[in-house]
């Protein structure tokens, strides 16, 4: 049989009760250790929390659903309404080589900048909710602690 231990989770006050001698449990005393472990209780709980922290923010990865999850957990948890989506397809104009002696002609041809940052094209859009833009700078951190490197990502109110 396996007995799965948690020795992370104390008891503090169990812990105080079973060290102390069955002879020397009286109220008094007992009040008196547990003031001395309050310190160290203390700190236990703060690494708890930081260690549940800890463990959610390593149950994200870079992965959109995740990356949705994540932006919708921090920023937007009543309402979950931040969403990723793909970056349209453009509509691209095929030139023909001159090795393929083929007429071509070009017509007037426009860029689509929208979906571009610093000149390259963008590998996701994330859609944020007008009200949620003064978050910007948590929604940016967020993204990049979670996005693969190398990818590129423009944010768009809704």
């Amino acid at each position: 049989m396996i007995i799965l231990l948690m020795w992370y989770k104390v008891d503090w006050d169990k812990l105080i009760l079973l060290l102390l001698p069955t002879f020397l449990r009286k109220p008094v005393l007992f009040g008196y250790v547990r003031s001395l472990i309050t310190p160290i209780a203390s700190l236990h709980y703060k690494w708890s929390r930081i260690r549940e922290d800890n463990l959610k923010k390593l149950s994200y990865n870079g992965q959109r659903c995740y990356l949705r999850g994540a932006l919708n957990d921090r920023c937007d948890s009543e309402l979950r309404r931040i969403y990723i989506d793909e970056v349209p397809e453009p509509n691209l104009n095929y030139i023909y080589q001159p090795e393929e002696n083929l007429d071509y002609y070009l017509d007037t041809m426009y860029l689509d900048l929208d979906f571009t940052e610093g000149g390259e094209i963008v590998d996701f859009v994330v859609y944020v909710p007008n009200d949620l833009m003064n978050k910007i700078n948590e929604i940016k951190a967020t993204l990049e602690f979670y996005k693969l490197a190398g990818k590129l990502y423009k944010i768009q109110t809704i």
